[in-house]
């Protein structure tokens, strides 16, 4: 009798679940009891969505939610949602991308490790702690693995392909993929250069280093008034009560297999996230990627290791299916399709008579009422989050904004202002000047004037 091979039992089912995730979460709306595919699950969607849409119209690409802007953030693994985007809606693009990078990196860590590839899949897109304040690798990779996955993907190749230039090419593209992760690394392979004193270790953490470099330098063009150091500087503070949350099953991991670089790229990640706050899952998708390289690369060092290893990674999948419900269900009211039929005719409207890099007043006003509009075409301001994480001056867009529909003169920058719902809601007296373009019962589109 043929024996089954688990790993790639565990390889399918991962695929399953993803699928079964991508149609699941953010589609399904309370509110009417139906599925929309078609639009944002929350204020991340949108803002990803956007920028999917946008990115092949100019380059270097815009802040969606920031008119005339670049993005501040490196934006190469927002290229494939951009190109899918043409053939599908973009939030559809990200749920496919969701199952490619899964089955991609399943084929990888299957090349690297033909034998035991499937505890660290496990690990990587299906694990974590029974919280979600902070995401972990798996709760953020079913929603989000367009974004994320790639960095690891590039990582797995960096430190385990037999070519050194193509593990160099890798680190250099993992930091216009992610450049706040790969802080963590640069440091990492220069503590096993001077370990080892090995040439190899030297060129590549020159190939990370260049590449975040260059990352840095793009980030600073775009946002000068907040370079990286000053952002950095500005999340230093201790607090590693949930690192330690997300560390633990993996400093059992370390015990079990006790492999020195993964030590080393652990603690790292747990110093970093310890201290700095700019964005603190970061820290800890590091950590799950050590601890899931802990058991792809090394062989256990204690008796019946392999089981306890087993039941650690059981727990963290557990965990993922539990934690993930509890950040995901739409009942909890967080995480529903972000949809309004009053104003689809206008954006339908918009998507066809305007130019692409035409910029719009819209309001956000928070997580649940969002400027929509921004799907198809840049906004002055949008939500405010994702812009103070950039390190952008949003105070002085947001007053503009906030003046603009009370006086009705708008800033250079906009060339339409929408008058929808939301608006009318906050601001129900509110006099824009200027021609009047398009006009129904729930929105008007009025052309700015200057």
């Amino acid at each position: 009798m043929k024996k089954i091979d688990f790993n790639l039992v565990i390889f399918i089912a991962l695929i399953v679940i993803y699928v079964i995730g991508q149609i699941l979460i953010g589609t399904y709306s309370p509110l009417d009891k139906k599925f929309h595919f078609d639009t944002p699950a929350d204020v991340d969607f949108l803002y990803y969505g956007s920028i999917g849409n946008q990115l092949l119209n100019s380059f270097p690409p815009q802040d969606p939610a920031f008119c005339g802007t670049y993005l501040t953030q490196p934006f190469l693994q927002f290229y494939p949602l951009a190109v899918l985007a043409k053939l599908v809606n973009p939030y559809d693009g990200i749920r496919i991308l969701g199952v490619i990078y899964l089955i991609l990196a399943g084929l990888i860590l299957k090349r690297y490790f033909p034998d035991r590839y499937g505890m660290p899949l496990i690990i990587l897109f299906a694990g974590s702690t029974f919280s979600t304040a902070l995401n972990a690798a798996g709760v953020d990779l079913i929603a989000r693995g367009f974004a994320h996955a790639p960095f690891y993907i590039l990582m797995l190749i960096a430190l385990y392909d037999r070519h050194l230039y193509l593990r160099g090419l890798s680190l250099f593209l993992a930091a216009l993929v992610n450049g706040y992760l790969m802080i963590m690394i640069v440091p990492f392979l220069l503590i096993l250069f001077l370990i080892h004193r090995k040439k190899e270790w030297i060129f590549l953490f020159i190939s990370a280093g260049l590449g975040s470099i260059l990352a840095t330098i793009y980030i600073w063009m775009a946002a000068p008034a907040q370079p990286t150091a000053a952002m950095i500087l500005r999340s230093l503070y201790f607090d590693p009560l949930e690192i330690i949350k997300h560390l633990v099953p993996f400093i059992i991991l370390a015990f079990i297999y006790r492999n020195r670089a993964m030590m080393i790229l652990l603690a790292t990640a747990a110093v970093f996230g310890t201290l700095i706050h700019h964005n603190p899952f970061f820290p800890i998708f590091v950590i799950y990627f050590a601890g899931a390289m802990m058991t792809a690369e090394s062989t256990v060092k204690i008796k019946n290791g392999g089981m306890l290893a087993k039941l650690v990674v059981t727990l963290l999948f557990i965990g993922f299916v539990i934690a993930g419900y509890q950040k995901y269900t739409p009942f909890k009211g967080d995480y529903y399709p972000r949809t309004d039929t009053q104003i689809k005719p206008a954006l339908a409207w918009i998507k066809e008579n305007t130019a692409s890099e035409a910029s719009f007043l819209a309001l956000t006003a928070d997580e649940k009422e969002l400027a929509l509009v921004m799907e198809y075409r840049p906004v002055y301001i949008g939500y405010i989050g994702h812009l103070a994480h950039l390190g952008l001056n949003w105070k002085e867009r947001y007053d503009q904004t906030i003046s603009s529909f009370q006086t009705g003169r708008v800033p250079q920058e906009v060339d339409y202002i929408f008058y929808g719902p939301v608006e009318r809601k906050y601001f129900p007296m509110a006099s824009l000047i200027g021609a009047v373009v398009y006009k129904d019962n729930n929105v008007s589109i009025i052309r700015a004037a200057h």
